[in-house]
């Protein structure tokens, strides 16, 4: 608005016993007679009731325009004398809404065009009392648009899209000069223009807050203390309100305060008010017609949201939030499981140790990718024309619906007509562990239409992360319901589980116990805790440590083996698509530095495989993923641009296909990896080697030759290179 509208006071117009104001252009006679009889009309067919609870909301078309506009009328209840005198002195509840509406208005802040309002006393005592503003048409607010996310579309760059309209919509008002009073989801009213954008923000329910210039940061925080958001995204969203920088630090303490005591009186509401609560539990009142009352957002145990920039779910959750909804009766099973299987599991580790790196190990097909298919199917079909034979698992998502599981059925058989190994990862979303019957229907139609052309199958996706959708050993073992009867249907695939995620093998134990009898093998998503080289310890545990004692873990239980389903390593300046981002960054959060650089990542993809197979310990390793500009060996955000980690994937998968490992040793400062036709050599301090007359020629990580011959010096990095043995 340039030029806020003026309004003419209702005592000018022939309106006898009622006081207020109206925008000056609704100062007609017409609209005198229309407003005279606003309370016959209200109970009349004209008005549309739209909310009945303690006060009750109408639509009535415009008295001036009534073809193409509409009103919206809010009939206050009748306030007790004492309340009625009250507002004598202050303001009724609707002579202050218009009075801030007007003030909101007129800076340009969300709020519907005030029109006036209307008021009928006797004395003291209020009798009628009516709000009246421009009515929006189709609008809805901002807990039906969270829950409309969270039930059917469930993104976190939707969601947070959502939170950045409704923040901007609030730092404006505090601007202005506006504190609310009663800021919750409810009374941010929107229009929704497409799946996930939204116009037209408008503050309701305006009559408890104040006009103060320029709030401070704690009356800001007090504000917004009512902002029910799943508390990861809240603070998430506090960060879009100040303008996606930092949180000025007076405020998070405040508003961590004024949070606490909002959940502490949420979460009493059912002592404060016992009586009604006992009712409630007795007799559930049926809902009142016309009552329009947004409901239905899933529980904070239950939200769950998709990053499809980092292709994770996002923790929803503060960690002091989540441990309020851990419980600790998996601690004991946990233990228990644990405690009678650890002398074996000792035992068979040391031994296992002990024979690290001394037996041959084939190693054709080894080493494979991870695909997702995604609107970069096509090229990435294309890729793998590179490399005949390559392994390669698909995942498959449950909360991508049936067309979803349709296109990886077809690329599956893509897949296998183009000569490769295909295994499936079946992947769980949070709704899939809370309706068991859907997950199982998933599970078989998957299984069934693509089981001629596999070879293994992981049921379910790091059942030991919360935000994957589990919260307790029950729920993790729930998803292997029903996968008996599907491996005593088709015996030839090895079924995959429990897909644990890091290095949290206390998790096997009691799961195996509970529903191991379908797995046959222990699957695991094996990083190396985000600490760098493969060879650096977690806990005195290295990525040998660590497949030794799953390996150990699995011949305990009789499982045919260990495998690992996921590994990388995140790239520096990926932004958002790293996956350590979290869904969002503020503006000047600096990288985590825990990312590497791509060459680097190669390096890792092959030393880490050098480790992990040649050791005997491990039967397939799968590294995620092909494509992604996060982590991918391809990024295919603009374009797509081949990293270090391809060629460094082709050049390992084309030697190994026929080659045999007989051997691994340390000398002059290098480590050796020796096989029957090659050598890979590195350094991981840096050292030099000098080439025998047992080399004929040199590739480095990639497969470019070296132009080096035998009595030539070589500097060695951390990066392997190929010492290839002349042909016989």
């Amino acid at each position: 608005m340039t030029q806020p509208p003026a309004y003419t006071p209702l005592t000018t117009l022939n309106l006898p016993g009622y006081e207020g104001e109206v925008e000056q252009r609704y100062a007609t006679d017409t609209v005198q007679r229309w407003l005279a009889g606003l309370h016959t009309r209200l109970q009349s067919q004209e008005a549309d009731l739209l909310y009945r609870q303690r006060n009750r909301v109408y639509r009535l078309d415009d008295p001036l325009n009534p073809t193409a506009e509409a009103v919206c009328i809010k009939a206050f209840k009748q306030p007790d004398a004492l309340r009625a005198k009250l507002y004598r002195k202050r303001g009724s509840k609707a002579a202050r809404a218009h009075a801030f509406s007007k003030h909101l208005y007129a800076q340009g802040a969300a709020v519907a065009e005030p029109i006036g309002y209307m008021e009928r006393w006797e004395g003291d005592r209020l009798i009628e009392s009516y709000l009246i503003t421009r009515y929006i048409a189709d609008s809805t607010d901002l807990y039906s648009e969270m829950t409309y996310l969270l039930r059917e579309r469930p993104y976190a760059e939707d969601f947070i899209k959502l939170l950045r309209f409704s923040a901007n919509a609030i730092r404006t008002m505090h601007d202005s000069g506006f504190i609310h009073g009663d800021l919750g989801p409810q009374n941010i009213l929107m229009q929704r223009t497409g799946p996930a954008e939204w116009s037209q923000p408008a503050f309701i329910d305006l009559n408890r807050g104040r006009l103060k210039a320029d709030p401070s940061l704690r009356e800001r925080a007090e504000d917004m203390e009512r902002m029910k958001i799943p508390s990861h995204f809240l603070q998430i969203f506090r960060h879009i309100y100040w303008n996606d920088g930092p949180i000025p630090a007076d405020f998070q303490k405040w508003a961590d305060r004024y949070r606490a005591r909002f959940l502490l009186h949420q979460r009493s509401r059912k002592w404060r008010h016992p009586i009604r609560t006992l009712k409630q539990w007795l007799a559930p009142a049926a809902q009142p017609a016309n009552k329009t009352v947004s409901t239905g957002q899933p529980s904070e145990r239950d939200v769950w949201l998709w990053d499809s920039k980092s292709a994770q779910p996002s923790v929803m959750l503060k960690g002091k939030d989540r441990a309020r909804w851990r419980t600790k009766r998996d601690l004991w099973p946990t233990l228990s499981a644990n405690l009678r299987r650890a002398p074996a599991i000792r035992r068979h580790y040391k031994q296992l140790k002990a024979a690290a790196f001394a037996r041959p190990v084939p190693m054709a097909t080894r080493l494979g990718v991870c695909l997702d298919v995604d609107e970069h199917w096509p090229q990435q079909l294309s890729q793998l024309r590179a490399t005949p034979g390559l392994p390669v698992f698909l995942r498959v998502y449950f909360h991508l619906s049936e067309p979803h599981l349709q296109r990886c059925i077809d690329a599956v058989k893509q897949l296998a007509d183009a000569g490769h190994e295909v295994s499936l990862g079946l992947v769980q979303s949070r709704l899939a562990v809370i309706e068991p019957a859907r997950w199982q229907a998933f599970v078989h139609d998957a299984i069934t239409a693509t089981q001629p052309y596999l070879h293994c199958v992981e049921i379910g996706h790091a059942v030991n992360r919360v935000k994957w959708g589990f919260w307790n050993l029950e729920e993790m073992s729930r998803i292997w319901q029903g996968v008996s009867e599907l491996k005593a249907r088709y015996p030839h695939l090895t079924f995959l589980g429990p897909a644990v995620n890091d290095f949290e093998f206390q998790y096997y134990p009691p799961l195996l116990e509970a529903a191991g009898e379908p797995v046959d093998a222990l699957s695991n998503h094996l990083y190396v805790d985000r600490r760098g080289a493969p060879e650096n310890a977690q806990s005195g545990f290295s990525t040998l440590e660590k497949c030794l004692y799953a390996k150990a873990l699995a011949d305990t239980y009789g499982k045919a083996g260990f495998y690992i389903t996921e590994v990388n390593w995140p790239l520096h300046n990926t932004g958002d698509y790293s996956p350590l981002a979290g869904a969002y960054r503020p503006q000047g959060k600096p990288e985590s530095p825990l990312h590497v650089s791509e060459q680097e990542s190669a390096a890792y993809m092959i030393r880490y495989a050098l480790i992990a197979l040649c050791s005997g310990t491990t039967e397939r390793i799968w590294w995620w993923r092909l494509s992604h500009p996060g982590f991918g060996l391809i990024d295919d955000l603009n374009g797509w641009r081949e990293r270090p980690g391809w060629p460094a994937l082709v050049h390992f998968h084309s030697l190994m296909a026929g080659e045999t490992f007989r051997g691994r040793e340390e000398k002059q400062g290098a480590i050796w990896w020796h096989f029957d036709g090659v050598s890979l050599v590195y350094s991981l301090s840096g050292s030099q080697l000098t080439l025998g007359s047992d080399t004929a020629r040199v590739t480095d990580l990639t497969g470019h030759p070296l132009a080096a011959k035998a009595g030539d010096t070589l500097t060695l990095t951390g990066s392997p290179i190929y010492l290839h043995k002349p042909s016989a």
